[in-house]
């Protein structure tokens, strides 16, 4: 009978060891605790950015979150800030953004730290940067209708973000229509399946019988890029399953600098 001698023993144990930490690491859910939250508000005042503080900025502490709340776009611009930040949260419609600025904000993320947001806040921002619109993975053009019902439905729901949601209705609010990557990671969709989304006097785009995402992810260099287009008014995060996509997203796309890059791509067109 063959014996294993100690030195192998040792060898072998620190191998299992080693093995199942990764195991543990790749399998332990994403989560906010411990991770450097930088909360940027600010341009139009329609979207409420400033009430947003009041909503999200105290659930993402209540999880262990360090956050830091901005007013500026140029905190952008510094360097060490970025450098130690896990997640960019974003709440700031249309406004112009410097190159200076964006440079900044491109640099972390593609570094590995997140870009998260909603609505307008983060799909209706610096309408002339391509590379913003890049970056995002759609862009707001229209909300056909108005202020209308409509329904979500859950496209993926083996995904984190969506797992065990089910479809759901919105309740007088913005059903965004957006230009979209082909290539992100599609999580739910709307439909315009009224038969007319003509506003009084004025003439009719057709859109019915569109199919528009509403929540995705996708990947930037080493960060994570996760967008909702739910969010025109903040009562809407009254919705249990917008609340809950909302901050789902928020963990995955801090966990780019400490997870293992997943596989987005998913072309719409072949």
């Amino acid at each position: 009978m063959k014996t294993i001698s100690i030195k192998r023993q040792l060898l072998l144990v620190l191998v299992l060891s080693i093995s199942l930490v990764s195991f543990s690491q790749d399998q332990s859910p994403p989560s906010l605790k411990g991770k450097n939250i930088v909360y940027v508000y600010g341009g139009w005042q329609g979207h409420k950015p400033t009430e947003s503080v009041d909503l999200m900025v105290p659930k993402l502490r209540a999880e262990g979150a360090y956050v830091k709340v901005f007013d500026t776009l140029s905190v952008y611009t510094d360097e060490k800030l970025m450098a130690e930040t896990d997640l960019i949260i974003q709440v700031w419609t249309m406004g112009k953004i410097t190159k200076e600025q964006f440079r900044g904000l491109e640099k972390a993320v593609m570094n590995g730290t997140g870009f998260s947001g909603w609505h307008g806040g983060m799909g209706d921002a610096f309408r002339d940067n391509l590379k913003y619109q890049f970056m995002v993975g759609g862009q707001f053009v229209s909300h056909p209708g108005g202020n209308i019902d409509h329904s979500i439905k859950i496209l993926d729901q083996t995904d984190h973000i969506t797992k065990g949601l089910n479809d759901f209705d919105l309740k007088k609010t913005e059903q965004y229509y957006m230009l979209i990557d082909p290539n992100i990671k599609v999580l739910a969709i709307s439909e315009f399946d009224r038969e007319s989304y003509q506003k009084p006097g004025k003439p009719e785009n057709k859109v019915t019988g569109s199919t528009m995402p509403v929540v995705w992810k996708k990947h930037y260099g080493k960060g994570r890029i996760f967008y909702s287009s739910i969010g025109h008014k903040l009562t809407d995060f009254d919705v249990p399953e917008v609340m809950t996509m909302q901050m789902r997203g928020f963990r995955w796309a801090a966990e780019g600098k400490y997870m293992k890059k997943e596989t987005t791509i998913t072309p719409g067109y072949k």
